[in-house]
């Protein structure tokens, strides 16, 4: 069985081709994965995977934050309706500034004048003379088709209610597709013009910074009132750092303050130290609370449900389904501002390089590994980027963009499935279409199955062979033409082959007339002398049937003889790498090959070595025929016909002969020739072309004639091959 010759140069092109395709497939998996992670619904997962980095880090504490919110709740619209008379707003300013508020923060707009002027113009004088107060505004932003920019619009506090300088900043909304809000205003420009968020103004009043204009680094970073803030998808906003749920920040209801739960609060901050020692000697000091407000910036706002200005965060899963009041999102945007904590994207090209390294490693992996391990190995990849990703998080506030990241495996594993599918199928079309001809279906799909079998290589296997040639082929070949003669060697051929393919059985080479087949490899099997013997049968079965073709066509008949031997032999595909065949070496080979020659000398047509016959004796019909020194061989060994498979398969004559014959050997080897020559005679009675009585019949004589010396052994010498 020989490979087809296969140059050197041209291998060295198959292997950079090869390489060349996969370097475009890892390219092309790659470009894939990002394209495919820009979909909407990709995105929309990138998003549930950035909530998820909230939810497994967890609250971080706020202690030191002096943040307090005065909260529109249920209980005050339950005891004011709102909206209510903006001469509470008025009174809840003077409460704050008595508690020692430092700075006031409404989240709540006032776009419009109140029902009551006499009101506004009470808050506008109040926001004037407490000159801690800072109210919020409105930016609308409308785009249209064809418009690089938003055509944006501007709604600040209602000069009702507005003192002239008074601070204020914008409170817009940045929801992103799925409504949750992940991203903070910064500003907004505005006819020259940025307008500060509410956050970053109430930034920039907590530290005195008096203005001055926004700048860019080259990062895209925003540099204002001494702070870098790191931009989200656009310079205007940035990612919200949440400390925690809704109910992070302590918050106070709105009505508590204005019906004067804390004014002793506030009495007990105005009184001096030694009143104050005074009380407490006195047991009075315990009728005071602690005041939740001094020093502190003390945001106001909405977080009663019918007000709609709860906002879904990163937070808000099934396990927390609480909406986080707008007026909370506000404080942990100013908390996260004084301590500088923003989240920051991981540059995009480390993550395109991150794409590029999964899927070279995928296709790299994918080479060498089973199935099973790829995807365990797929898997693993896609846990390291998700805990990567939390890691980064968690511990230094950095978002890795994980959808293109896993994308790369869940495309770049198919991917490669798909191109070994269509390599191993072009592997399998070529090895059935090089060895079809050679090899039985059940190798050759242990070919297909196993194509490391082609490598140059041997391995020590016990196995059967077999030789079979055309008796007398010189004599055939000189009364055909050439083509006459191919035709007729074609027509054998195949059918021989046929047979040592019914028995699994591999063709291993032709030499004009003679076949060589094995039995035993590369598939194991441990009947191996059973399926050379049924070979060798079944050969001289098809010829038989041959032979009454080709009679009744008028053509010459062919007859055959058969050796099988069985050994231990080198098994394995032997030559060089560009031309190989898978065949077998050892003295068992050579063994066979004699055999098949040795038939002519018993005029039989099946002959075993008794290898074969010690592992088919019980499953066979046979009988010694001799112990031969063949050529070559210094040692004698025993030889066997191979009569039939099934005793019933022995005509009763031929069966008659075979009993004569096994005794008459017996008195052959202990020397006792005239009775063993009876023996051989009778059996020639039962019938008469039994070939091994004659030629015993033929040695009888001989051994009379001249006798043996005292240490015969029973060994014939072959002369010939």
């Amino acid at each position: 069985m020989t490979s087809p010759k296969k140059p050197p140069k041209k291998t060295d092109k198959k292997a950079s081709g090869g390489l060349a395709a996969e370097l475009i497939l890892v390219l092309g998996t790659a470009f894939i994965a990002v394209l495919v992670s820009l979909f909407d619904f990709f995105q929309g997962l990138e998003l549930k995977l950035y909530d998820l980095s909230f939810q497994r880090r967890g609250p971080l504490p706020i202690e030191g934050s002096k943040l307090a919110i005065v909260a529109i709740d249920q209980a005050t619209c339950d005891e004011l309706t709102f909206p209510f008379d903006r001469r509470y707003y008025a009174e809840l300013i003077e409460k704050l500034n008595q508690l020692g508020a430092k700075l006031i923060v409404f989240d709540i707009l006032f776009d419009s004048e109140g029902s009551r002027p006499a009101s506004d113009s009470l808050l506008k004088q109040t926001v004037a003379e407490a000159g801690d107060v800072v109210l919020c505004g409105q930016s609308t932003r409308i785009f249209h088709r064809g418009l690089k920019e938003p055509i944006t619009s501007m709604t600040p506090p209602h000069p009702a209610v507005l003192p002239p300088g008074a601070p204020w900043g914008l409170i817009d909304d940045f929801n992103d597709q799925d409504g949750v809000t992940r991203r903070y205003p910064l500003f907004v420009s505005y006819h020259d013009s940025s307008f500060l968020s509410l956050g970053l103004k109430v930034h920039s009043l907590i530290h005195n910074y008096s203005g001055g204009k926004t700048a860019f680094t080259d990062k895209g970073e925003l540099v204002y009132a001494g702070l870098t803030i790191p931009p989200s998808t656009d310079a205007s906003t940035t990612f919200l750092n949440y400390y925690g749920p809704a109910g992070t920040f302590p918050t106070y209801s709105f009505i508590d303050v204005v019906n004067g739960k804390y004014d002793l609060t506030a009495l007990f901050a105005s009184f001096s130290e030694e009143e104050r020692k005074a009380l407490a000697d006195s047991g009075m000091a315990g009728i005071f609370e602690e005041n939740p407000f001094e020093g502190r910036v003390v945001l106001v706002g909405a977080t009663v449900d019918g007000l709609h200005d709860n906002k879904y965060t990163p937070f808000f899963s099934a396990h927390d389904p609480r909406q986080t009041p707008g007026v909370e999102c506000h404080a942990n945007a100013i908390w996260m501002l004084e301590q500088q904590s923003f989240i920051r994207v991981v540059n995009y090209w480390f993550v395109l390089g991150g794409v590029l390294l999964i899927s070279l490693l995928i296709f790299t992996v994918g080479r060498h590994v089973a199935h099973w391990s790829g995807i365990l190995i797929s898997m693993g990849i896609i846990l390291a980027v998700m805990f990567g990703s939390l890691y980064l998080f968690g511990t230094h506030r950095l978002w890795l963009r994980e959808m293109p990241l896993l994308l790369a495996v869940g495309i770049g594993y198919p991917a490669n499935l798909l191109h070994r599918f269509i390599l191993s199928q072009r592997e399998k079309a070529m090895i059935k279409g090089m060895f079809s001809q050679y090899l039985p279906p059940s190798y050759v799909k242990h070919l297909i199955e196993n194509p490391d079998l082609l490598k140059l290589g041997g391995e020590r296997r016990r196995m059967t062979m077999l030789f079979t040639d055309v008796a007398g082929f010189s004599t055939v070949s000189e009364k055909l033409t050439p083509e006459e003669l191919v035709l007729l060697l074609n027509e054998f051929l195949t059918a021989m082959s046929r047979v040592v393919f019914e028995n699994d059985g591999i063709v291993d080479k032709y030499e004009g007339d003679l076949v060589m087949a094995e039995f035993g490899a590369p598939i194991w099997n441990p009947n191996h002398a059973a399926q050379g013997c049924r070979t060798a049968l079944g050969m001289q079965k098809r010829l038989a049937e041959l032979r009454a073709k080709w009679r009744a066509e008028g053509r010459i008949e062919l007859h055959t003889r058969v050796g099988v031997n069985t050994g231990d032999v080198i098994v394995g595909n032997m030559g060089s790498e560009e031309k190989f065949d898978y065949t077998v070496m050892g003295d068992a080979v050579n063994l066979a090959s004699r055999l098949e020659g040795a038939n002519k000398a018993y005029k039989t047509t099946c002959m075993i070595g008794h290898n074969t016959w010690l592992d088919v004796h019980d499953q066979f019909v046979t009988r010694p025929l001799d112990l031969l020194r063949v050529v070559g061989k210094s040692e004698p060994v025993a030889v066997y016909e191979l009569v039939a498979e099934k005793l019933e398969e022995v005509a009763p004559e031929r069966l008659r002969a075979i009993e004569l014959y096994n005794q008459g050997i017996t008195l052959y080897r202990e020397k006792k020739f005239a009775e063993a020559d009876e023996f051989f005679l009778k059996a020639l009675e039962a019938d008469p072309n039994d070939g091994p009585s004659k030629e015993y019949h033929n040695r009888c004589e001989m051994m009379m004639a001249e006798p043996p010396p005292e240490n015969w052994d029973g060994v014939w010498v072959m002369r010939e091959k």
